[in-house]
């Protein structure tokens, strides 16, 4: 009987919290930065796209294999026909997880071709699209150039997450706007 460090339960742990989530963070983080780096926003419906098939995409990868591990299946071995011990459905889940990777590497290329397409062809991004209250959103320039804020550098009114005030013309109040260039109505009270 195998121990269950060698089984392929072991691997779907490991691979799904240890690789999936970073890389699926990373992409993130791009998709967010992108348009301060580049001044350009990306593809939306690439976006999606590319975001649902690599996120379902990996569960069907690597779900799977808790009912290989659960079957006795060992991990790294190539070929698993001829095993007495393991269970002829296991062949069909693995072709199944082989085309669910192949999948959501082919999506890669999508992902790929919306930054390279965006950076040429992409809608102008402004300079806050998220609308955030944070300094490196309100740079005069997007890309910021060297110094990012020039001569002069920002002065700070409040914290980085001041969204919702009551009483705010806007809902976001970036941190280098005075209070007074916030809230219009409790000026004139």
């Amino acid at each position: 009987m195998l121990s269950e460090a060698d089984r392929q339960i072991a691997q779907e742990f490991q691979r799904r919290l240890m690789a999936i989530a970073p890389v699926l963070v990373i992409m993130g983080a791009i998709y967010h930065w992108y348009p301060k780096i580049t001044g350009r926003m990306l593809n939306d419906t690439m976006g999606k796209f590319h975001f649902w098939v690599t996120f379902v995409g990996s569960y069907a990868i690597y779900y799977p294999m808790h009912y290989l591990g659960f079957a006795g299946v060992p991990r790294r071995y190539y070929a698993i026909e001829g095993t007495n011990f393991i269970a002829e459905s296991t062949q069909a889940l693995n072709v199944g997880i082989t085309i669910a990777a192949l999948v959501v590497g082919a999506v890669q290329v999508v992902f790929l071709y919306n930054l390279i397409w965006s950076y040429f062809k992409g809608k102008p991004s402004g300079g806050n699209p998220w609308n955030a209250t944070t300094l490196e959103w309100q740079t005069a320039e997007t890309p910021p150039s060297h110094g990012n804020f020039g001569a002069t550098l920002p002065v700070v009114y409040r914290w980085a997450y001041d969204y919702s005030v009551p009483g705010a013309a806007q809902d976001f109040i970036p941190q280098n706007v005075p209070a007074a260039a916030a809230n219009p109505d409790r000026n004139s009270a």
